[in-house]
């Protein structure tokens, strides 16, 4: 069943190619030793029994145990979830045994979804030690650039599942683009139009639309449909490239640039911003939030709830 589950496409890797690891090793499993003679673990329910249970053995009852199965509100609200995101290295010692413990017990195949996400590897392609000094403490960098640069540098390193070798300037990339959005959302602000509600449909039907106007307009449809189609797949790095090249070059080096000398197209240029500050919000939230909680608009909501 496990191994069907992922053969008809019920359950999906990402990347694809991950699937090969997880059916492999299904398809040449050897029995599983659930019993550990260690200190810690989940003790076995037998008296006078001194070993206790292999603790993937537990971690393979995590999706629909942590719910209170088999009768509460939650495994039946919750259960089963959508998304699994995890690393390649434990495909065979969690996932594997996640689902086919998930059918086992519960009928349901825990979860549709499985995402392997990229390693981060030091900058000489070896894997961070504590031990040799060459990992990163992301506080380090939260402190020195801020959240959102440093989820920028990662996101934007992490692409089509390829392990990620360590380079600090992506995250010094992250901070100059959160000074773009700044400015770029300062100056739309200042030249705000009255009234400020506007959308698609209305500036449609202005009917005095600039070419340039037409042409944003026209770059930003196209950026939605590719951030979306990205984030579907999962492929939230390419979906960050394409994002950061609208808003950076066609918003802000062209049709800001272009507004500044025909002093026109306010409804457009805030129309813009708004939208680029949705979908911007789940690779650079707080930013994006901050900003987005000081548009005169009213009746805002909070900016993870909004719709592109």
């Amino acid at each position: 069943m496990a191994i069907d589950e992922v053969k008809s496409g019920k359950i999906k890797f990402h990347p694809q190619k991950w699937e090969g690891v997880y059916l492999n090793w299904l398809e040449n499993i050897k029995d599983w030793c659930v019993s550990r003679q260690i200190w810690w673990g989940h003790k076995i329910p037998i008296e006078g029994e001194e070993d206790v249970l292999d603790t993937w053995f537990s971690s393979a009852l995590w999706p629909f145990a942590t719910l209170g199965w088999p009768d509460s509100k939650d495994f039946k609200e919750f259960y089963p979830t959508q998304v699994l995101s995890t690393a390649r290295d434990i495909i065979n010692l969690w996932v594997a045994r996640m689902i086919f413990s998930g059918i086992e017990f519960t009928g349901k195949k825990p979860f549709n979804d499985v995402i392997i996400h990229a390693t981060i590897l030091a900058k000489d392609g070896k894997r961070m030690s504590k031990s040799l000094g060459t990992g990163i403490d992301p506080i380090t960098l939260v402190e020195k650039y801020g959240a959102d640069a440093t989820r920028f540098g990662l996101i934007w390193q992490a692409m089509g599942g390829q392990d990620i070798h360590w380079a600090e300037e992506h995250v010094m990339a992250g901070k100059k683009f959160c000074n773009k959005i700044w400015n770029a959302s300062r100056f739309v602000l200042k030249n705000k139009p009255a009234p400020i509600d506007v959308d698609l449909g209305g500036l449609m039907r202005m009917g005095n639309l600039t070419e340039a106007d037409k042409q944003i307009l026209e770059k930003l449809k196209n950026a939605k449909e590719s951030v979306s189609k990205q984030t579907d797949t999962f492929e939230f790095g390419q979906a960050l490239h394409d994002l950061y090249d609208f808003f950076w070059r066609d918003f802000c080096d062209v049709y800001i640039e272009e507004n500044k000398k025909q002093n026109s197209g306010k409804e457009v240029l805030f129309y813009i911003l708004i939208s680029s500050l949705k979908l911007l919000h789940p690779f650079m939230p707080f930013i994006t939030e901050e900003i987005w909680q000081n548009l005169p608009v009213e009746n805002k909501k909070a900016l993870i709830i909004e719709q592109w």
